[in-house]
């Protein structure tokens, strides 16, 4: 019988999703067919508004009338839109890019503007039943984005010194990320044998799924049975002398959490940046190393004014997006350290975020803190890509 059941409510769902697309692709065909008969404005603000409400108003609940007026509103722009600017063209592409359209707005955008609307507003433990039973909140306008500044997100540690952390464990990390893809492209772009295997074995840290990777290497810094500190271990009975230089084993989760999250980190990002560099370093043409081996040209000239101009294209958006994954990167942090409120030497701007709305539950708080991490990421993307290009027009 639970075979059955779950047979049913699958198709159920599947029913309900074919309406769902249907009914949207039936709306949006009335706007193009229809969108400059006389009639159309006054009866797409009179039928449409009213179906919405019909439909989502018990789901979204709250003022029926409030709910007509914001359904009215989108409705008089929808229709300006496709009376005035698409005018009926393109009909087919828009139709099909519908259904996956409103499904990103309503998986992105949404909770976007949600995310906005909370910080300014003040949403935490000694409000939420507020929330709930009016669907009001305290308004306090820019309060929460002063806060962001101006209070420790989390007990020990400020905003100023998280971002201070988090330049310096972007920084750290994606430097070694290019580092060790381009030495590893470098290798792997020459005739060697086996290439193949040794391009699969090196991928398989950035293949596999992260959490296991993690895992797998948290394991191998463990205090007394870890890889790391049994290899310090050996190297220091081999080597007696390197113990009087201080070199022992050491408790690498508890006094260096920090460091050994970048370590990992480095391990599982440079694959990534191998496989972007190596595809960068095959497109370029034999010829250009041809004409400069008749000049006389060394490996290292070769390098510089060959390889590193004509693979920087390939590298620039792979830096950009190591940069901001990086950044935001919360999950070696968390699965290394086990943060669920725990050691505060690792945090970075994104895990203190996650602390402060899931373990000191402010929400709006941290809204705000989002916002101000998106904003900052935003204008780093745009800056660094307009750069790129711009260096790249004076060439």
């Amino acid at each position: 019988m639970d075979i059955f059941k779950s047979i049913y409510e699958v198709a159920w769902f599947i029913l309900l999703v074919a309406a769902g697309v249907a009914a949207l692709e039936g709306y949006f065909y009335s706007h193009f067919r229809f969108y400059a008969r006389n009639w159309f404005f006054p009866a797409a603000l009179a039928v449409f508004p009213a179906l919405a409400l019909a439909v989502f108003g018990a789901l979204l609940g709250g003022s029926t009338f409030k709910l007509w007026l914001y359904f009215l509103l989108a409705e008089a722009v929808i229709a300006a839109f496709f009376r005035y600017a698409v005018k009926g063209r393109h009909t087919v592409p828009y139709l099909l890019l519908a259904p996956a359209f409103v499904g990103l707005a309503l998986l992105l955008v949404y909770p976007f503007v949600f995310e906005v609307y909370l910080s300014f507003h003040d949403l935490k433990l000694t409000t939420i039943m507020m929330w709930k039973n009016t669907g009001t909140l305290p308004f306090v306008g820019l309060g929460q984005y002063v806060k962001v500044f101006t209070t420790s997100p989390l007990s020990e540690i400020t905003f100023w010194a998280l971002l201070g952390r988090t330049l310096v464990w972007t920084f750290s990390n994606v430097f070694f990320h290019v580092l060790g893809g381009f030495v590893l492209a470098l290798m792997l772009n020459n005739q060697i044998r086996f290439k193949g295997f040794y391009r699969t074995l090196l991928v398989i840290p950035w293949a596999m799924p992260q959490v296991v990777a993690v895992l797998a290497m948290r394991g191998e810094f463990h205090s007394t049975n870890g890889f790391v500190n049994i290899g310090i271990a050996k190297l220091v009975a081999a080597f007696p002398f390197l113990a009087g230089l201080g070199v022992a084993p050491v408790q690498w989760l508890t006094d260096y959490p920090l460091l050994t999250c970048t370590l990992i980190n480095i391990w599982l990002g440079i694959p990534f940046m191998m496989v972007v560099i190596l595809g960068g370093l095959q497109s370029i043409s034999s010829s250009y190393y041809d004409a400069a081996d008749i000049d006389g040209a060394s490996y290292f000239q070769k390098l510089r004014f060959i390889t590193l101009p004509l693979v920087r294209p390939v590298m620039m958006p792979a830096v950009t997006l190591g940069t901001v994954w990086t950044f935001n990167n919360i999950n070696v942090i968390y699965l290394v350290t086990g943060q669920a409120g725990g050691t505060e030497q690792a945090d970075i701007l994104v895990s203190a975020l996650y602390k402060a709305a899931f373990t000191y539950n402010r929400y709006s708080y941290s809204a705000a803190f989002a916002i101000v991490v998106f904003a900052m990421l935003f204008f780093f993307s745009v800056f660094y890509l307009k750069s790129f290009d711009a260096a790249r027009d004076e060439r």
